[in-house]
């Protein structure tokens, strides 16, 4: 299974990057940082099966 690692690729993880860290940013200054693991392991989780469901040519 070797799969080239493309721009779009690289452009959906940042996007996952980022939208958690302002999320985790906002519930943190919001008080609200009870709900940073599940944030964590929610993009975790969203990074690793765009990898596995990806549409394939």
């Amino acid at each position: 299974m070797n799969k080239r690692f493309d721009a779009q690729d690289l452009a959906l993880r940042t996007l996952i990057v980022v939208a958690g860290a302002l999320a985790a940013t906002w519930f943190a200054l919001n008080g609200e940082a009870h709900a940073l693991p599940g944030l964590a392991i929610g993009g975790t989780l969203g990074a690793v099966f765009m990898a596995r469901l990806a549409a394939t040519e």
